[in-house]
């Protein structure tokens, strides 16, 4: 049966999933020596419950409920033991009286829901892992370009102080990027953002807009250009919204280029 479809191919993913009857099982047992097709069914499908069972996550379920279950398990009636049909003996065909009963048809159901949850759940978690690494890999690279940036000779530092004298953040400038890197600016929320000003004109002009986030103090790269570059004193707000305003509201700290 190389390649074809067998009548017993769904005994074989009993089989390997433990869930047929007895007189199933010895169906299968005689079945399988001679069915390359049931064989493979039954390697795929073990193949299938081994990489589910090593991926997901085993949990101990709650102490109410394992008592619950193996009260079931202590009260549910044992089959019978099989009686062995002498090695030689022809195989029993599978008729209709060797159908699973319902309740080992139910435990079928249940079983092949565990799978598909299973897959659904590896598959969502590859997703999220994939997710996650992309993220890691996108920040570890804004990472080395802020800090190649700061490591640039060329590059403008402005340190941007309060009105008292407090650092709290120093931008990074040169004709094609810009960074910031915050230092003592605090956390802000998804409905507030940060903007760097120029505050080399008449009027300040928005530059850039970034988030400080909870016990990060990393550089991050800024939406930058040649006509950010040309101012050499600059500021910092925060504003509700995640957009610019025309104007500061209230501007937290500022600075100037430092003289080369």
């Amino acid at each position: 049966m190389n390649g074809e479809l067998c009548p017993h191919e769904e005994l074989a993913v009993g089989w390997a999933m433990h869930s047929l009857e007895p007189d199933e099982e010895a169906v299968v047992r005689d079945h399988l020596p001679t069915c390359d097709t049931c064989q493979h069914t039954v390697m795929a499908t073990q193949e299938v419950l081994a990489g589910i069972g090593g991926a997901v996550r085993h949990e101990q379920p709650p102490p109410r409920l394992r008592a619950r279950l193996m009260e079931q398990i202590e009260h549910t009636p044992q089959e019978p033991p099989v009686q062995h049909r002498p090695r030689h003996a022809a195989p029993t065909p599978l008729r209709p009286q060797h159908r699973r009963r319902p309740g080992r048809v139910l435990l079928a159901a249940a079983a092949a829901l565990v799978v598909l949850a299973g897959g659904g759940y590896l598959g969502v978690r590859v997703n999220q892992l994939s997710g996650q690494v992309a993220a890691s890999e996108a920040r570890t690279d804004e990472l080395n370009k802020a800090l190649s940036l700061a490591a640039d000779p060329s590059t403008n530092r402005a340190v941007l102080r309060t009105g008292s004298g407090d650092e709290v953040a120093v931008v990074l400038s040169n004709p094609t990027s810009g960074a910031v890197m915050p230092k003592n600016l605090k956390p802000n929320d998804s409905g507030h953002v940060y903007v760097v000003w120029g505050a080399s004109t008449k009027a300040p002009v928005p530059l850039a807009l970034f988030d400080v986030r909870a016990g990060s103090a990393d550089p991050q790269l800024l939406s930058w250009s040649a006509d950010a570059h040309k101012h050499t004193k600059f500021a910092v707000s925060l504003e509700p919204g995640r957009q610019a305003p025309p104007s500061p509201s209230e501007v937290l700290a500022g600075g100037q280029v430092a003289p080369a």
